[in-house]
């Protein structure tokens, strides 16, 4: 009940706020007219699938007495297949149609702001748009395949006020764009340094191409900030804007977060620990034991990102992920290791001498993909970071199991 009077109030807000700030009455808006169209921006989330935020669209309808969202992200997160799905590249994604009360309850309870912001559109325009959404909500025509980067709930939003402005909104984000997709997606989940991290290392070269506004706009806040920006007919195409919601944690930040030092830093220190492991496995068995046990582990996690960097590559339909340079860096056969390290815990000088050549040969991969980055077909992806991050770490571990290898 409590959420359902909020719901009431907040419709109420917005009502009251675009009558008052909407612009003076022209020819091409009659004042009579009852129709209205919204964007509504959500903010970020909690959730990884919902720290890029979330776009709408709003139809109001005075003389039906109705308030219609569309929302163009709608899933389920019930699906059995939606693991499998996600990792193939291939989340069917649809066009939903929920009441604004529901809606607006709906995102304040997760904490999220809502924007809106009104489109001042001739009523042909209006009725055009609605007409093509109703269309595309139908049953057999509602879902598609979803792509973070290049058709999400943002993109679909634009593409429907491009086309309501014909092509204005296009026009007018043809300008460069502020940050590359890898600096957006870093900028955006800066909060959850694991994933952040993780997104970093999964994103190619195709993300830190150079793109325009238009691209930029599958962020939902640069979407906003590029309706602002859209003039059609001499005046501005967001007749009205108002914050419903605003949510109680922080924003994004304006720009990604520089994380080179801090990984050198962690990638110089693993190749110390490597290191001293390894000197001291010959002296204790304890420290062969750990040293082991640290191989092994190191083994699992740079061969599973390697071997999940190829099959992305080959197998999957995220294209941002193709031509990943960071298998370079983790290189696939490094899951020997993770058999290997369990000799070399044990002191098997056999197991020891064939994961030092695992890591030398590893390492020289390092080297290679960094080497490369002075050729032009190479120097597209910015994984800077990543380089600083894993070739002291190789570099570290490749010393200790040679000292290693006198052990047993």
């Amino acid at each position: 009940m409590r959420r359902v009077v909020l719901a009431l109030v907040l419709l109420g807000t917005l009502t009251a706020r675009a009558e008052a700030q909407e612009v003076a009455p022209t020819a091409a808006a009659p004042v009579d007219d009852p129709l209205s169209i919204y964007v509504l921006t959500f903010g970020p989330g909690d959730h990884p699938f919902f720290m890029f935020g979330h776009d709408a669209l709003l139809v109001r309808d005075r003389a039906a007495g109705t308030d219609r969202v569309f929302n163009f992200g709608t899933f389920s997160f019930d699906s059995p297949r939606l693991i499998f799905d996600f990792l193939k590249g291939r989340l069917t994604y649809w066009l939903s149609v929920s009441s604004l009360s529901v809606t607006l309850a709906s995102y304040e309870h997760e904490n999220r702001s809502i924007v809106a912001q009104q489109l001042a559109l001739a009523p042909e325009a209006k009725r055009a748009l609605v007409a093509r959404l109703e269309e595309n909500a139908r049953p057999e025509n509602r879902a598609y395949k979803y792509d973070y980067f290049l058709d999400n709930c943002s993109t679909r939003v634009r593409d429907a006020v491009d086309r309501a402005t014909d092509g204005a909104l296009r026009a007018s984000a043809s300008e460069p764009a502020r940050l590359t997709l890898r600096q957006q997606a870093l900028r955006m989940t800066s909060r959850s340094a694991w994933f952040s991290l993780a997104l970093d290392v999964v994103l190619a070269g195709a993300a830190d191409r150079p793109i325009d506004r238009w691209a930029e706009m599958y962020i939902p806040e640069e979407l906003e900030a590029g309706l602002r920006a859209v003039a059609v007919g001499g005046r501005p195409l967001v007749a009205s804007e108002q914050t419903i919601f605003r949510a109680s944690r922080p924003e994004p930040p304006h720009e990604p977060p520089s994380r080179f030092v801090s990984l050198l830093l962690v990638g110089l220190a693993l190749g110390v620990l490597f290191v001293a492991l390894g000197w001291a496995a010959p002296l204790s068995r304890a420290a062969r034991a750990g040293f082991g046990l640290v191989v092994a582990a190191w083994g699992l996690v740079t061969g599973f990102i390697g071997s999940f960097l190829v099959y992305v590559w080959g197998f999957t339909d995220h294209v941002v992920a193709h031509r990943n340079e960071n298998i370079f860096l983790c290189a696939p056969w490094a899951f020997a290791l993770a058999v290997l390290g369990l000799g070399v815990t044990f002191g098997s000088r056999r197991a020891t001498l064939a994961a030092l050549r695992v890591s030398v040969s590893a390492l020289l991969f390092a080297l290679l993909g960094w080497g490369l980055k002075a050729l032009p077909a190479f120097r597209h992806q910015d994984n800077a970071a990543l380089i600083a991050l894993l070739v002291p770490a190789w570099i570290g571990l490749s010393a200790g199991l040679l000292h290693a290898r006198h052990s047993g």
